[in-house]
């Protein structure tokens, strides 16, 4: 009878994740990448590792561990698997979720970003031309100074988290954006890169901090910008049909039934004029290569069952000259921040009932989350909820796949 564990964790494809060939013998494992991160406390009185508890943290959260409670006490089961598998040193015995969670609020998150990028890089992962960002709020964490509010940078393609500054709140995003572009461009992410944000960050400042950063925008323009979206619609009305670039695509997914048009108007198209002219003076926008307006038309299914008729028209500016098919997929892509990063949080990490909330324990648990999914994307698994779920079921393969990985 064979003790060999049954191996249940499929690739995309469908087939199974070769568990037994290692990522590559000269990545620099995690583990190791973990040991560089400055440690904020005190040299008297450490008694564990900070490496230590970020990778006892790190492989709980992966094998299903919803907070420092749990993953505390899946590590004090499992101290020989820690030891030996991992090889932690514990003399002192498993740090306490107390011990864990002060250690966490002190901790700098920008240098546990900044390890996970470089871990990436030594993967010979490189990011996709696109990347989203958007805000999303851990419910359960109160008081009015905690990091509740995250700001993401997520790769279009890869399907990576690439960069992520915490807030205390969702009307602070804006200035966020500016901290969220300088940890990208200190690893080299963003410059050449075309950056897409939703209606909120269609601002002047946000389109300034974009191009200074060496990146491109694309904007979707609603009430919030007004008087751009009038002058955009004008512009499009008093062009010839010929001139637009239009793009048409039918959406009959979840109950929906709904067409949507791109038409976009290039600054080619009028050599002798240029586009939002009359915004080039006291409302000034930079760089404007594109403009254009998507509209959608059709019905879709609400969750009660009611039919909803949908028309609805917004405008669009670019500092990329982009055609409107390419317009089309990005804008689309643009959901996969919510549908594949920040859903699987509170799906699948429960990151809405997370009460965490002194200093940035909030912001380094949630990145921590943030690696577990962008790992399991790096490995192109069918599954992040299907993978931890296998993986809480044996050692035997938790051990397997994080070498296999180059975790440890």
């Amino acid at each position: 009878m064979s003790n060999s564990t049954p191996h249940t964790i499929r690739l995309q494809d469908g087939t199974l994740c070769n568990l037994n060939r290692r990522l590559g013998n000269h990545i620099i494992p995690l583990s190791s990448l973990l040991e560089t991160i400055p440690d904020p406390r005190k040299k008297s009185g450490r008694r564990h590792p900070l490496a230590a508890i970020l990778l006892i943290v790190f492989v709980a959260l992966l094998r299903g561990s919803k907070d420092l409670k749990d993953a505390h006490l899946f590590a004090l089961m499992n101290q020989r698997f820690f030891q030996t598998k991992l090889g932690i040193d514990m003399p002192h015995g498993i740090p306490d979720p107390t011990t864990i969670s002060r250690l966490l609020s002190r901790l700098e998150p920008d240098d546990l970003v900044r390890i996970y990028l470089q871990f990436l890089g030594t993967l010979g992962v490189t990011p996709s031309d696109v990347m989203s960002y958007d805000g999303k709020t851990m419910r359960a964490v109160s008081g009015r100074a905690a990091t509740r509010h995250i700001l993401s940078f997520f790769s279009h393609d890869t399907h990576l988290a690439l960069g992520q500054v915490g807030v205390s709140g969702k009307g602070r995003e804006l200035p966020a954006f500016e901290e969220l572009l300088k940890q990208g461009k200190s690893s080299g992410l963003v410059t050449g890169k075309l950056l897409l944000g939703d209606a909120l960050h269609t601002q002047k400042a946000t389109v300034k901090a974009t191009l200074k950063a060496g990146a491109d925008y694309l904007f979707v323009v609603k009430g919030n910008q007004r008087l751009l979206g009038r002058q955009i619609m004008a512009e499009l009305a008093a062009t010839e049909e010929n001139s637009l670039d239009q793009f048409e695509y039918k959406d009959t997914k979840r109950r929906r039934n709904v067409v949507t048009t791109v038409t976009v108007l290039h600054a080619a198209a009028q050599p002798s004029q240029e586009l939002l002219v009359s915004l080039k003076r006291s409302n000034h926008w930079d760089d404007v290569a594109i403009i254009g307006k998507l509209h959608r038309t059709g019905t879709r299914l609400g969750k009660d069952g009611t039919v909803h008729e949908v028309d609805e028209i917004i405008g669009i500016i670019s500092s990329r000259k982009l055609s409107a098919k390419e317009i089309a997929t990005h804008l689309r892509k643009h959901w996969c921040i919510e549908n594949n990063l920040h859903w699987t949080k509170d799906v699948v990490f429960l990151e809405d009932k997370h009460t965490l909330r002194r200093g940035n324990a909030p912001q380094v648990m949630s990145w921590l989350r943030s690696m577990c999914i962008s790992l399991c994307n790096v490995l192109k698994l069918q599954s992040v909820s299907d993978t931890i779920h296998n993986l809480d079921k044996s050692l035997v393969l938790l051990g397997q796949f994080l070498r296999m990985a180059a975790i440890i």
